[in-house]
């Protein structure tokens, strides 16, 4: 019996595939990965990839749009018009995963005191034209954003109410 263990043990020693184990063994194991890497799976994966990249792309793209067309409505445009610009960068932001909040507060104000300033010379434009309907609409729009961004001044507006009640007070011209 010890003859035939040892017989086996040098037949073993001798068989050139027992000499390189580690080499096989690496050979073996390189190419089950490169048969996997080729599989219609790891492609399907390697396309998706792809597809989301591009998606981030138009994403990021989108995104940079909305907000030149919000800094541009800044500028040109009336507070509606750029209520919406406003809110549709921030969706498109948001889907890019590009949101900054401090950012969306910061563009909220400017609209705001664009409203403010505006609604101030409504007012001024409607009291000399003497038509009080006019003028109390504007008022009453200078007071809403004054409170939506906390810049309401109780003094500021009764002087406004005055004024407005003066001129229902004036008989037409």
């Amino acid at each position: 019996m010890a003859d035939l263990r040892r017989k086996g043990l040098a037949l073993a020693k001798m068989h050139p595939l027992n000499r390189h184990k580690k080499f096989w063994t690496i050979a073996i194991c390189f190419l089950m990965v490169f048969s996997l890497v080729q599989s219609p799976g790891f492609i399907a994966i390697a396309e998706q990839t792809k597809e989301e990249k591009a998606r981030q792309k138009m994403l990021n793209l989108e995104a940079a749009n909305a907000l030149w067309r919000l800094k541009r409505s800044l500028e040109k445009d009336g507070f509606y018009s750029g209520r919406v610009r406003l809110n549709v960068w921030r969706a498109a932001a948001i889907d890019a995963g590009k949101f900054d909040p401090q950012k969306y507060e910061e563009f909220k104000l400017q609209l705001y005191e664009k409203s403010l300033t505006a609604s101030l010379k409504c007012i001024e434009y409607y009291i000399e034209e003497n038509s009080y309907h006019d003028a109390n609409m504007c008022l009453q729009t200078w007071q809403m954003h004054a409170k939506e961004i906390d810049r309401f001044d109780e003094s500021t507006y009764q002087e406004l109410v005055k004024q407005l009640n003066s001129l229902k007070e004036k008989p037409p011209e």
